[in-house]
């Protein structure tokens, strides 16, 4: 057996056994003269009114409160009683066709071979690859989950909206459940509540992160 399809079966062993990673985009940012000591908080809508009627978002919402809880927030029962509300909204795209173009390496085989005052040597050149252009199309759904917080007492007085931060967190893969994403979406999340990250990041989100495992078994 070639040396090349040896390696390449180990290769394919060794992925096989490791766990699966997802890969999230995440971007925060925080008002410059936002408070830390408010910290009460009751989660609503995207139009800041409490959603009562709607099983996933009671889903998604419980599993948010319990980052939220990590990270020093209480969650209230009455949204009277809130020092923040806390904004949830998600989406998810329709299949959107993802097309990429990689110059994968071609190993030719031995021959035909060619002479010249040096000798025949086979061509190409054995050992030396030749790269050619490989086009790969695959269906990505893209999913976004944004969480933002604002001022309770400001909203409760006049409602108006003054927002203390704001999390935007995006996955692009072939998977377009939102319920199987939504934990490791929060949890890629959830060092960069209430902070600002600058510019968008990437995390990796192992299946096996006791967070994720923690989230999946909210209901």
């Amino acid at each position: 057996m070639n040396w090349k399809m040896v390696f390449t079966l180990l290769l394919v062993g060794v992925l096989s056994g490791c766990a699966h990673t997802e890969y999230v985009q995440v971007s925060a940012i925080k008002a410059k003269d936002a408070t830390t000591q408010y910290k009460k908080f009751a989660i609503v809508s995207d139009r800041y009114q409490p959603v009562n009627d709607d099983l996933n978002f009671a889903e998604y919402a419980r599993q948010v409160a319990v980052v939220l809880n990590q990270q020093g927030y209480v969650q209230v029962k009455n949204q009277q009683d809130a020092e923040v509300l806390i904004s949830l909204s998600y989406r998810v795209s329709e299949p959107q066709v993802h097309t990429e173009i990689v110059n994968t390496p071609v190993y030719p085989r031995v021959g035909p071979f060619y002479g010249s005052r040096f000798g025949y040597y086979p061509y190409p050149m054995l050992g030396y690859p030749a790269y050619e252009p490989m086009v790969y199309q695959s269906i990505v759904y893209r999913k976004l989950i944004r969480i933002q917080s604002i001022d309770a007492g400001i909203y409760h007085k006049d409602k108006t909206v003054k927002p203390l931060w704001d999390v935007l967190i995006v996955s692009n893969n072939d998977n377009g459940d939102l319920r199987y994403m939504f934990p490791y979406m929060l949890v890629a999340a959830q060092p960069y509540i209430g902070q600002d990250s600058q510019h968008s990041v990437t995390v990796s989100v192992d299946e096996q992160d006791p967070a994720v495992l923690n989230l999946k078994a909210i209901k």
